[in-house]
């Protein structure tokens, strides 16, 4: 089994971002502190527009300027020990500024597809080339689409291609907008049930003739008595619960709440907060039916105590198994030219 630890590196979005320091820098470096431990690599999908947005606003903002100094030399640092840097588009930062104080966000564009095709490209070819600055020209090639808005694929496929990404590791089985905290419109419901997969304008249509490479976030169901111990462990649980960042998320409505825990849902397999208890059952279950690859996804901003805890006991107890960055993959697409 391939193990892949992804964390998607961003700050929050709604009134409350969090610090640059708490929010990004420190959650980062304990989980690389926890990877050189046990020598595994991590894969951080780096929200390039907020880079680019602290870069633009700290001509005017130097603090935002020492922010955006510090995070580049950390990202400089992830690629020095071996950590991938790749590719994660949050457009809203086309819009958002920063105010003096803090940021304005604005998300009336918050998808890809909200720009025209001129836009699109121009958002990812200078999104991956400020990752490249850090990662070199071969060093982003993988893709995750933010807050899971990859459809219709075909608005944004030729841009990717012109960027020279060619993986995406967006997709999680059975997953769709009900099930998640933004209320953002997708649906994988039909995904393919195979570890990887190639596809061309729709990546829930495996075609073996495509040219990108579909490696999905790996799933999980679960009841809805997790999300009422998830509630227990966030209101009682102490500080071991309660997040490193001193940011906070955008508030699930009353009606996805309702459905978390009135029914049985499809969860991304993660590394946040009390998520991170499935892990293990996670897995398992994928080695059962027999698949070859296993993406954990987070995001440092929601990293806990406990969830760092859980997550390098599963490292110890499965080093049988290989963790990878999507680098082990590059050799599938080349052996098809």
């Amino acid at each position: 089994m391939n193990i892949i630890l992804s964390a998607d590196y961003e700050v929050f979005f709604g009134r409350n971002t969090g610090t640059v320091e708490k929010t990004l820098l420190e959650p980062s470096q304990l989980l690389c502190d926890m990877a050189a431990r046990h020598g595994v690599p991590l894969v951080f999908f780096v929200d390039a527009g907020f880079l680019l947005r602290l870069r633009e606003d700290g001509r005017r903002f130097p603090a935002l300027m020492r922010d955006y100094e510090r995070v580049m030399r950390q990202l400089q640092q992830f690629v020095a020990a071996g950590h991938e840097i790749q590719l994660h588009v949050h457009p809203h930062w086309e819009d958002s500024h920063w105010n003096g104080q803090s940021w304005d966000i604005d998300t009336r564009r918050y998808r890809l597809h909200d720009f025209d095709e001129s836009e699109i490209r121009r958002i990812v070819c200078s999104y991956a080339d400020i990752l490249r600055s850090v990662a070199g020209s071969e060093g982003v090639y993988a893709y995750r689409a933010g807050g899971w808005m990859i459809q219709p694929f075909t608005s944004i496929r030729q841009a990717l291609l012109d960027a020279g990404v060619f993986i995406d590791s967006t997709i999680f089985v059975n997953g769709s907008s009900a099930t998640i905290e933004y209320g953002c419109s997708f649906d994988f419901s039909n995904a393919p049930l195979e570890s990887h997969w190639f596809f061309d304008d729709d990546p829930l249509l495996n075609n073996p003739e495509g040219a990108f490479l579909e490696i999905p976030i790996a799933s999980f169901r679960v009841p809805p008595l997790f999300y009422w111990r998830f509630v227990m462990a966030k209101k009682f649980g102490g500080d071991k619960h309660r997040s490193l960042s001193n940011g906070s998320a955008i508030p699930a409505t009353r009606l996805q709440l309702l459905k978390k825990l009135t029914c049985w849902t499809s969860s991304v397999v993660s590394m946040d907060g009390y998520k991170a208890s499935f892990l293990a059952d996670a897995l398992r279950q994928y080695e059962q039916v027999g698949k070859t690859d296993f993406v954990v996804m987070g995001h440092p901003k929601a990293l806990t105590p406990y969830s760092l805890q859980r997550l390098e006991r599963f490292i110890v107890e499965n080093r049988a198994n290989e963790f990878v960055g999507f680098g082990a993959y590059r050799g599938l697409l080349a052996g098809r030219k």
